[in-house]
């Protein structure tokens, strides 16, 4: 058997998954709404985890200054201050950048909000190191607070499991704040200073937060697939309205399409209710809505517009092409359901830099189609 396909075998049964269904563990879909449902969601949670953060971070001066002596408080306060600030700076660029999120803005977010704390750790545990040299006993509740620091990076490593992302996504941050935590024990780059506890420690470090990160990739596959069944329908298999108008206006606002023509086509079937409501409806439906996707070209999006519309959202092909595909298919599905042809069809296609915008070419389709079906 293919490691591979053994790997997924045990996957599935470990998550207790039908083994058909796919498991973003290592590899995350190429499908553009699913990219940005992500980056969304993780500048969502960061921004929430920043504002927390900007209020935690300086208020725990007040724990330092009842800890730890003065020289000790002052050092630290300035570490807290300059994180505080980089927290700020950090919010509000999450705050600019929501509405025209994309993946690699959000990750990129993810690293310097993973960074602050990071670095801070970098620049507290000299601090903490240089005034235990010269202060051989220590009180429990200095010892404590000294502890609690250096528990910093499995706490940031197991941070990363509240983000939607896969494991090779996480390995490159939890690897470099393992060797963040590796260089303060070293006292800079002095690999002589590690010795078999600071090995250990740094294991228990990676162990502890890869497993927290492992169980949050499996429980947000599991919860990933249950959200992207909400937008497709379940008597066709088609993408909802909802979620093709934020296909469209992710096609929109991709700058990186240029002045390829997006368009919508929509094709109406036969109106009889009682036809449409009956066992022999819905199965109609579903065929139709199968047809329509084995017939469509790369860049093309089935869509179950309403109840009885059904149609294409498309990236690339002009006008022509999309009406060509269309009236073939009108053909062989009129062909096929024998007494419910006499379908109608609509299509606009308009480039991005056309200032008409996805509501209103959808608009534009839908009164074309009414007015098709006016003059049937």
């Amino acid at each position: 058997m293919n490691p591979a396909t053994f790997l997924h075998k045990q996957l599935s049964y470990f998550i207790g998954t039908d083994e058909e269904r796919p498991i973003h563990l290592f590899r995350a879909p190429a499908s553009p709404m699913f990219e940005h449902e992500r980056a969304r969601i993780v500048l969502r949670r960061m921004e929430v985890l920043t504002w927390i953060f900007m209020i935690l971070v300086p208020m725990w001066i007040l724990a330092d200054i009842v800890i730890f002596p003065a020289e000790v408080v002052s050092r630290l306060v300035f570490g807290r201050l300059m994180a505080t600030l980089g927290l700020g700076l950090l919010l509000l660029f999450s705050l600019v950048v929501m509405e025209r999120a994309t993946w690699r803005v959000s990750y990129l977010s993810v690293v310097v909000l993973m960074a602050i704390p990071a670095l801070f750790e970098l620049y507290a545990q000299p601090v903490f190191s240089a005034w235990q040299l010269g202060h051989a006993h220590l009180s429990e509740t200095q010892s404590a607070a000294i502890f609690l620091y250096r528990q910093l990076p499995i706490i940031y490593i197991s941070g990363l499991a509240l983000f939607p992302m896969t494991l090779l996504e996480s390995l490159p941050i939890a690897l470099a704040i393992t060797v963040i935590d590796a260089v303060v024990d070293m006292h800079g780059m002095n690999l002589r200073a590690l010795h078999a506890a600071h090995w250990a420690g740094l294991w228990v470090v990676f162990v502890t937060g890869g497993s927290a990160i492992l169980a949050a990739v499996l429980q947000f596959n599991l919860l990933w697939q249950n959200h992207r069944l909400a937008d497709f329908d379940a008597e066709t298999g088609l993408m909802k309205r909802e979620a093709a108008l934020e296909l469209l206006k992710l096609m929109w606002n991709d700058k990186s399409s240029g002045d390829r023509c997006i368009g919508i086509s929509l094709m109406a079937l036969p109106p009889q209710a009682d036809v449409m409501d009956s066992p022999a409806g819905t199965k109609l439906l579903a065929n139709e809505g199968e047809f329509l996707q084995q017939q469509l070209l790369p860049g093309m999006h089935g869509v179950r517009w309403s109840g009885r519309w059904l149609g294409v959202v498309s990236l690339g092909h002009a006008k022509p092409e999309l009406a060509g595909l269309m009236h073939a298919i009108y053909g062989q599905t009129a062909a096929l359901a024998g007494a419910h042809g006499g379908r109608r069809i609509a299509v606009v296609e308009r480039s991005a830099d056309h200032g008409v915008g996805p509501h209103n070419l959808l608009s534009m389709a839908e009164q074309k189609l009414r007015q098709a079906l006016a003059t049937a």
